[in-house]
């Protein structure tokens, strides 16, 4: 006897966004999360909904189809999520070889058809006052968007939940039912759960538990630590990370600078709607490790304090970490497993999971539910692992 059509592992940001567009279509879903709603890397993570961190080619061209649902998805889960649909995108750029690298990168995005562009110094400290002059110029896209991660995680698991979907926290997957090498079920520590599709949504997380059901798949946890500010009065519209951010994220070989490696550092900063500043910006691989370290703290607050001096006076009321799921090229992995039959992959987002979660939804589900989905992810496919 089945529980449900479809069980997903993860009730974080996509699972939650795969299991309301399950639900829409018919399928009775049930969610099977370790911890809480939320409780993995939207609960740890600024909400930026640009495309001008996105990868150029076939993820851009994903997050353009995603960042179009963002228009409407308040109004369709029928709860507040803080979506700022044009705050608008910024990196400052420190020197010419920065600027360079830049200038090739928005070239690619823009092939896509985004609005991004290079802009000089006067024009990106007209747009953000509160900016240092002491900068080369400025990448610029005027429609950046910022959202509230948890606002739209909750949203969505709520929205699911309305639909008849059903939630199961601290529950945690131990192994897989198989049968005539099929997937069937879920051995968890409150007992078995049957299902003839499973969803692996875990996030950092994946690789593991993939790794349960006897599968390798390259997803593998990257931290990032970051710092929020007392409420300060109006400072900042943009979402804004400096130039080192996509620097570090597609031109890595550029980077001398070995601590800089390890510590993926850049800087990622916004304001948040209650006036507190969200300051991150490291990227490190030290597995599951989740304490913050005075070595990055210190790199990431003289970078916010860099590109703008007046945060020196304002105080930090708190640190925090949380883990982003890493694949080798950069993109998610997205759909049917071929070695097992009705194990789905949702996860592999990296810093894009709240970007990309309203398209990656929709086109799991509808290829759990049609056979494929109303947008081509064969790039995305998780077999090329395999």
């Amino acid at each position: 006897m089945r529980d449900a059509d479809v069980i997903i592992i993860g009730g974080g940001i996509i699972g939650s966004s795969v299991a309301w567009q399950l639900q829409k279509l018919g399928k009775q879903v049930l969610v099977l999360e370790r911890k809480d709603v939320a409780s993995g890397a939207a609960g740890a993570t600024d909400g930026v909904v640009g495309y001008h961190t996105k990868k150029p080619g076939q993820q851009m061209d994903l997050a353009v189809q995603s960042i179009a649902m963002f228009r409407t998805l308040g109004e369709e889960l029928g709860e507040e999520i803080e979506y700022g649909l044009e705050a608008g995108g910024m990196q400052p750029v420190e020197d010419k070889m920065q600027w360079d690298i830049l200038s090739e990168i928005v070239a690619e995005q823009c092939r896509s058809g985004v609005d991004i562009r290079m802009i000089s110094r006067d024009e990106a400290c007209a747009i953000e006052p509160q900016l240092s002059h002491d900068i080369y110029g400025a990448l610029y896209s005027p429609t950046g968007g910022k959202i509230n991660p948890l606002k739209l995680t909750m949203a969505y698991a709520h929205a699911a939940k309305r639909l008849g979907a059903k939630y199961q926290t601290e529950t945690e997957i131990t192994g897989f039912l198989l049968a005539d090498g099929a997937v069937k079920g879920v051995h968890t520590d409150k007992g078995d759960y049957y299902a003839d599709v499973i969803v692996n949504a875990c996030g950092a997380w994946a690789g593991r538990v993939a790794q349960l059901a006897g599968l390798d798949l390259p997803i593998k946890p990257r931290k990032g630590q970051l710092a929020v500010t007392e409420p300060v009065g109006p400072f900042m519209t943009a979402t804004l990370q400096c130039a080192r951010y996509n620097v570090v994220k597609f031109r890595p070989e550029a980077i001398t600078d070995e601590t800089v490696l390890r510590l993926g550092s850049s800087l990622s900063i916004e304001q948040q709607e209650n006036g507190g500043m969200i300051i991150g910006g490291t990227r490190e691989f030290v597995g599951f490790e989740e304490q913050n370290t005075f070595e990055a703290i210190e790199v990431m607050m003289k970078r916010a304090a860099r590109f703008f001096p007046a945060l020196k006076d304002v105080s930090v009321i708190r640190f925090f970490s949380g883990f982003r799921p890493f694949t080798p090229d950069g993109m998610p992995l997205l759909g049917p497993v071929k070695t097992l039959p009705g194990f789905y992959m949702a996860a592999g987002h990296e810093g894009d999971g709240i970007a990309l979660s309203a398209i990656t939804g929709k086109l799991v589900a509808e290829q759990i539910v049609f056979g494929q989905s109303s947008y081509p992810i064969d790039a995305f496919s998780p077999n090329r692992f395999l």
